[in-house]
């Protein structure tokens, strides 16, 4: 005799229960954590994200995309600009350092360039640590959440540890202090990431006919958003692009990125790379 299933008859748990239950486990996480949200400065994207911006006290991971050319740089600058920016938005709101904790990837990494992170925050602010191993980042991450004085923590490897993951994530929500996790490349995601972004240079704009270098463009794309507006069946994705006069990312509208944009920025790009 064939054996039944009791969730056989369970009726199916419907898109409005499901999308019931994530609120309330944002509302819990959020409530449990003291956490609060600062906004990236992006309306277009704050309106998707828990409490319109990043969450404090929790542990956000940025990974670098490929370039317009299709390879992925080792130190891709688009990836580490957005992590810089993150950390800037951060650093606005809450007072203390900035813990940056990194492993040289080889005899010709450099550490941050402190004129150029100037762009987003005083590099008085920073304090890096070096370490051989990745183990030792996620170490030095951790004990940076725990530390007084910290306003925020950002940590580059290439390595995936699942239980460095949760303890990190315990440590930001513990202390209220945001974590970033950088990654040069594509790597296993880290279930208990809040948010993860995937950051990617783009060709810029320019006027036709000229050859001077355009604003720097960056793709955005959301692929996790645990707490955020509900999930939809493509990944969000956006073209932003840096000024340097005020010193702000801004969303490129719709109507310069679109199919006819697209073809015309690869051509400009395309040009510049056998011009």
């Amino acid at each position: 005799m064939p054996v039944i299933s009791p969730s056989a008859f369970a009726p199916p748990v419907s898109a409005a229960l499901r999308e019931k239950v994530r609120r309330l486990e944002r509302a819990n996480s959020v409530q449990q954590a003291g956490k609060a949200a600062v906004p990236t400065g992006l309306p277009a994207i704050d309106a998707l994200l828990p409490e319109g911006g990043l969450l404090t006290g929790a542990l956000h991971e940025i990974e670098a995309g490929s370039a317009p050319s299709g390879r992925i740089a080792a130190h891709d600058g688009a990836a580490l600009g957005f992590a810089a920016h993150l950390m800037g938005r951060f650093a606005a709101v809450a007072p203390g350092t900035l813990l940056w904790c990194r492993r040289p990837s080889g005899v010709f990494d450099a550490p941050p360039y402190a004129p150029a992170l100037a762009t987003w925050f005083d590099p008085a602010r920073l304090l890096v640590v070096t370490a051989r191993r990745d183990e030792d980042v996620f170490w030095a991450m951790e004990e940076g959440l725990r530390c007084p004085g910290i306003a925020a923590v950002l940590g580059e490897t290439r390595a995936t540890d699942a239980t460095a993951g949760r303890r990190l994530s315990l440590a930001a929500e513990k202390s209220g202090v945001p974590a970033l996790l950088l990654r040069p490349q594509p790597a296993p995601p880290q279930s208990v990431c809040v948010t993860r972004w995937r950051i990617a240079s783009a060709p810029s704009r320019s006027t036709p006919g000229l050859h001077d270098v355009g604003a720097p463009r960056w793709r955005l794309e959301l692929r996790l958003n645990r707490f955020g507006a509900p999930s939809i069946a493509e990944t969000p994705s956006w073209l932003v692009e840096w000024n340097d006069e005020t010193h702000c990312l801004a969303v490129v509208p719709e109507t310069l990125h679109g199919p006819a944009g697209a073809r015309f920025e690869e051509s400009l790009f395309e040009e510049r790379m056998v011009g």
